[in-house]
């Protein structure tokens, strides 16, 4: 902690392979907009590309920061601003302390005063669920450090940092969110052209069974 503040490894500089990544774990808990009513997390992740930020502490928050706010990472937002319909930033503030998770609810009003209205559904607080097995598979080694994911649009794992961000971990980051992107474009694009062959077939079909008719 003295020297590295906690960080506990040095984010890739290259995406995890899809076909080898561990899916990110499906958390439930209240959000800025939902205060009164739970959500899971795997819901907003689906079919988007996301910055996911982890703390259960300020300073935690703050080192999450250094990886994804606009002030530190300029690129970053940029590259989100580009894809909005695509790509998003999740928060997740974990608390399993009833007494502090209860004073996070109390100052509720303030951290949707300081967050973008647009991202309200996307600040979680949770309390439970997440044991001590799913920390050690998602490299959640330490609570009092701030970790950063980002996960595909099939919920899986394809980059992770700690602690504070050093400058080539904030590039390999905008870097992963751009590829990411393409990614999610290409399947897009497939998927149109299989739904077009598939119509096309179906419109042959018609076509020659009204041949055999006539």
């Amino acid at each position: 902690m003295r020297h590295q503040k906690g960080k506990t490894f040095i984010a890739p500089s290259k995406l995890f392979r899809a076909d080898k990544a561990l899916y990110f774990p499906n958390l439930h808990g209240v959000t800025l907009a939902s205060p009164r009513d739970p959500q899971d997390t795997t819901a907003i992740f689906e079919d988007k590309v996301s910055v996911v930020s982890v703390f259960s502490s300020t300073w935690a928050e703050r080192q999450t920061a250094t990886f994804a706010n606009e002030h530190d990472n300029k690129e970053l937002h940029k590259t989100l601003m580009e894809g909005k319909e695509i790509a998003q930033q999740v928060r997740i503030n974990i608390e399993d302390n009833a007494l502090k998770a209860w004073l996070i609810k109390v100052f509720m009003p303030g951290l949707r005063r300081r967050i973008p209205k647009h991202s309200h559904g996307k600040y979680f607080l949770v309390r439970k669920g997440i044991t001590e097995d799913i920390k050690d598979k998602i490299g959640l080694m330490n609570s009092k450090v701030g970790y950063v994911y980002l996960v595909d649009g099939q919920c899986k794992i394809r980059w992770a940092g700690s602690g504070q961000a050093e400058p080539s971990e904030r590039e390999s980051l905008v870097r992963g969110v751009s590829r990411l992107m393409e990614e999610w474009k290409k399947r897009g694009e497939t998927k149109v052209n299989r739904e077009s062959s598939s119509l096309s077939g179906t419109d042959s079909s018609l076509d020659a069974a009204e041949a055999v008719v006539h």
